[in-house]
Parts: C-alpha cells; sequence; structure tokens
C-alpha cells in the first residue's frame, strides 16, 4: 500500500525538483491548474464575474511550449474549444495538435460560489481521474490563485506539492496584518486602526481618525480580505468633523451617535452588498479603517523562490473606476521612471522580510503616490500586500511567456528575448458591457482579419483574456503589447474602434 506522505514531505520535494537540469536537457513538468478563489471574501460583484476570473490562469496555456510538459485544467463550467484553439495558437514554434494532446480540460459542473478547491474534493469519481492522470509524471505541482487549507487538502489528497505560499502566511497580508507589517519595516502608510471587528470599533476608529486630522474628510473600511476593491466602503467623515468641532470630549453618546449614522455616510464599493451583509462578513474576518489617502495607485510584484532569493518582477500603474476610484479596471506597465525605482526598493524591502518568515511565491504590495497626478513623487503610502496571483501576474505572465523576456528592476523597463524594450496597457473591463451578445468567436473572426492582432514575430499586439465573459457581460480582458507606452494606448483604443466599426456588418464572418 502506497505510503500517504504529508504536506511538509511533499512540498519537500520542490527543494529537489529545483535543483538545475543538465544544460541542454528538458525536463518533463505537469501542472494541475486550479483557479480557486479560496478566501474568505464577497469578492467580485457576481458569480458571473467570478466564474470568467477562473480563465485568468489561462495564461500557464504557455508552459506547453516545453514539448515535455503536460497541463490539467480544472474550471466549473466547460472551457469552449474556439477558446483553446485560440490559446494554443498564441504558442511559438509548437503544432497546435502537438499541444492539445499535452492539454487535458476537466470541470466540474458547478456554477456556484463556493470555491473551486472544496468543488473539487467533492467530487469522488473527479479525484480519481486527477490522480490517475498526476501519477503518470513524476514531477507535477498544483499552481492556485491563492493557497488557504482547502488547497492544502487538495494537495494532501492528491499527493502532489502545491507552488505557491502556505495557508499559514495569509494572516501576513490580510488588511490587518499589511498595516502591522508596514510598521515593522518603518513604511509610510495611511493612519488607522487595524484589527476592528464590529460596528463599535469603526465608530471608535474613525472618531480617533477625525479628531487626529480635523481636515479628514474621508476614511476607508475595508476587510481583511478582498479582491479588486470590492471589500472596501468609503466613509464620509465631514458630519463627524462637524460634531467633533461642537463637543469637548468624546462620550458613550457621541459613539452610539456614529454607529447610527454610519449606513447613512458610508458608500458600499460592492454595489450588491448590503451594510448588514458587509457588517457580518466584517465580524467573520475583521479589517481595518484607514485615512483616505488621495494618490496615483500603483504597485509592485515580487518573487520569493524556494532558496529564500528575492527577484522584483515588475512594476504597475494601476487604474482605478468606480466611485472614489476603488475598484481594479487594468494597469500600465512598467510603472513610469517617477514611481518604478521607489516601488522596487519597497517590493525588496518586503519580499526580504517575508522570506525570512519561510514565505514562497508571488505577492504584490500596492501603494498611493502622492501628490496625485505629481511629476515627482513626495510620498509613497503602503496600502495593502496580496500573497496570491493578483490582478497584474496575468498581463505580466503573459508578456514573460511570449516574448521569453525580462523585468530589469535596476532600470524600470522590459526587455524581451532580443533586447528589444516592450510595455502594455492591461484592461479587465474591456467594453464595459458595451458588447453583449458578441460570441468570442466573433471577436476573434474580427481580430484576426485586422492588423491589431499579437504576432510573435514582432512581439506586438492584442492578446485577451476572459474571452468567455463578452457575451454576458459586454466585455471582456486585452492586453495590449507595444514598445512604447503611447503606443500601447494606441492600440487599445484601435481594437475597441474595430470591434465596434464590425460588429454592425458581418464581412468578417466566415
Amino acid at each position: 500500500m502506497k505510503v500517504q506522505r504529508s504536506l511538509d514531505e511533499l512540498q519537500n520535494q520542490l527543494q529537489q525538483w529545483d535543483r538545475p537540469a543538465d544544460k541542454g536537457q528538458r525536463v518533463a513538468h505537469t501542472v494541475l491548474a486550479v483557479p480557486s478563489l479560496s478566501l474568505p471574501f464577497f469578492g467580485i460583484q457576481s458569480i458571473e464575474q467570478m466564474l470568467h476570473y477562473e480563465e485568468r490562469i489561462f495564461y500557464l496555456f504557455h508552459i506547453l511550449r516545453n514539448p515535455l510538459n503536460r497541463l490539467i485544467v480544472v474550471t466549473s463550467s466547460p472551457v469552449t474549444e474556439t477558446l483553446v484553439s485560440y490559446l494554443l495558437h498564441l504558442l511559438p514554434g509548437v503544432p497546435h495538435s502537438h499541444a492539445r494532446r499535452r492539454l487535458e480540460l476537466l470541470h466540474v459542473q458547478d456554477n456556484s460560489s463556493k470555491p473551486l478547491a472544496q468543488k473539487i474534493l467533492d467530487r469522488p469519481a473527479l479525484m480519481t481521474r486527477l490522480r490517475r492522470l498526476l501519477s503518470q509524471s513524476p514531477r507535477a505541482t498544483i499552481s492556485c490563485y491563492n493557497v488557504t487549507q482547502l488547497e492544502e487538502e487538495l494537495a494532501v489528497a492528491l499527493q502532489v506539492p502545491l507552488h505557491g505560499p502556505r495557508a499559514e502566511h495569509l494572516r501576513l497580508t490580510s488588511n490587518s496584518g499589511s498595516r502591522q507589517l508596514f510598521q515593522a519595516l518603518g513604511m509610510t502608510h495611511p493612519r488607522g486602526t487595524k484589527d476592528v471587528q464590529y460596528i463599535g470599533d469603526v465608530a471608535r476608529a474613525l472618531i480617533d481618525l477625525a479628531r487626529e486630522q480635523p481636515g479628514l474628510s474621508k476614511a476607508c473600511v475595508k476587510h481583511n480580505f478582498s479582491i479588486s476593491g470590492y471589500g472596501n466602503a468609503i466613509v464620509d467623515l465631514a458630519p463627524l468633523q462637524e460634531r467633533l468641532q461642537k463637543v469637548e470630549e468624546v462620550d458613550n453618546l457621541l459613539h452610539h451617535w456614529v454607529m447610527d449614522n454610519l449606513p447613512a455616510w458610508t458608500d458600499l464599493v460592492h454595489e450588491r452588498q448590503t451594510w448588514d451583509s458587509y457588517l457580518e462578513r466584517l465580524g467573520l474576518e475583521g479589517g481595518a479603517v484607514e485615512e483616505f489617502v488621495e494618490g496615483d495607485p500603483c504597485s509592485v510584484q515580487v518573487r520569493i523562490d524556494l532558496d529564500g532569493s528575492v527577484d522584483v518582477i515588475g512594476t504597475h500603474e494601476e487604474l482605478m473606476g468606480g466611485e472614489n476610484s476603488q475598484v481594479y479596471l487594468g494597469c500600465r506597465f512598467p510603472a513610469s521612471h517617477r514611481l518604478a525605482r521607489s516601488l522596487g526598493e519597497q517590493g525588496r524591502k518586503l519580499g526580504e522580510w517575508m522570506a525570512e518568515q519561510g514565505v514562497v511565491g508571488r505577492f504584490t504590495a500596492n501603494f498611493l503616490a502622492t501628490p496625485k497626478g505629481g511629476e515627482s513623487v513626495d510620498r509613497l503610502y503602503a496600502v495593502d500586500v496580496h500573497l496570491r496571483k493578483g490582478n497584474t501576474t496575468l498581463p505580466l505572465r503573459t508578456l514573460q511567456l511570449l516574448s521569453g523576456g525580462k523585468y530589469q528592476a535596476e532600470e524600470g523597463r522590459f526587455t524581451d528575448d532580443r533586447g528589444q524594450e516592450l510595455c502594455y496597457l492591461s484592461s479587465d473591463h474591456f467594453g464595459a458591457g458595451h458588447f453583449k451578445g458578441m460570441m468570442p468567436r466573433d471577436l476573434l473572426e474580427i481580430i484576426t482579419c485586422s492588423s491589431h492582432h499579437y504576432s510573435s514575430t514582432t512581439h506586438t499586439g492584442a492578446v485577451f483574456h476572459m474571452l468567455n465573459g463578452i457575451s454576458e457581460l459586454g466585455q471582456t480582458g486585452i492586453t495590449c503589447i507595444e514598445r512604447r507606452p503611447e503606443l500601447a494606448e494606441q492600440l487599445y483604443y484601435a481594437v475597441y474602434q474595430e470591434l465596434e466599426k464590425q460588429r454592425g456588418g458581418y464581412e468578417w464572418m466566415t
């Protein structure tokens, strides 16, 4: 009978596999991709949008460039062959048929909001099928969006190591944990309070902020775990500031007055959420209250390898939308020279501390640069840290895997395998609901007939992700890769105009 190995024993295998192969020798790997959003957050605005977010892990199709590698992808609903064909077409130098044989697509036929890892664990026949597929490779790993106890349970059940951080490290990068980390490292961050859990905690924290800063007009309440800003709530402090000018000391009456009026003062970023459900989630997972800082959102992405080495792999300027600019829409890469060096320094500082705690894998640290819209940076406020494959992971990994290039942290620029400088403009909301009814096949046929499609010859052009969302949500994801930022922006609008122009006629239809 085969001995069941513990998670620690499974993870130790990664250290052995990490040794470099002999020169010129290729090593075969099998990757099980499980795009499971298992963090205890409300997450995205709808179950439909959450399901399309599973497609963000499809950048892993590029591991099939190695003709020995195999990829197994498990999703909630079926992946269409149109999408598979498109993704495999992007692989340079690999016949479509050869790559398709090494790709296994499985789905659980369950579109509920339950984490995908739990859906898989609940299906014994699927688990047996996965064990058989994984047993065919001596080197198999699991790749997830984030690692919680659910993903670790899945790894042990399948007897395959996880390529990423441990669940125990999640607490380090909650919003409360991030504040504690920033304070320990002496990093500038918004004033506020961590570990709030009840409405009374929020009221006290808001009163403290308003008293410390009489000119502060807004504050932000954050769930400890959220995605794309949907765990945030913005509080108008004007009524509280006015009341504080009339009272000499803080008493229970003031606290109760703040608690009673908070719903009227607060805008929830998640449009489908209610005040009661927001407080319920806050009570379950806790959160933080901070001053609202007006600044340019930006981020740094860092990788911590198994040997503890820290590598700054990218910097971004993030594009935010919605009320109070709290919702992630997209990003520009790399960050401008005014931001890149400082972001890289802060990212390395965080990475070295986390490596000392035994953390491995990727993380993203978000910042606000002030003054907003300034030509130089007066102050860089650390906002939060996410120990998972974040919003900027997909476009960055897509660029790296397509071009064979690397980010040069010291210079703040990215060069491909030919030494050519590249950048991109990426969005998860391309179309913004305008293209409802357009099928993925329609979009691809229109783009194929244009000059905007990605070319492996020039390493420039438009690459799409979350394609299955276009018919239902009227939007899709896009990464516009070019040699200069202004060209990437021009490409973005050129693709939009092409789709808008062609969708009324059908000359492109084959």
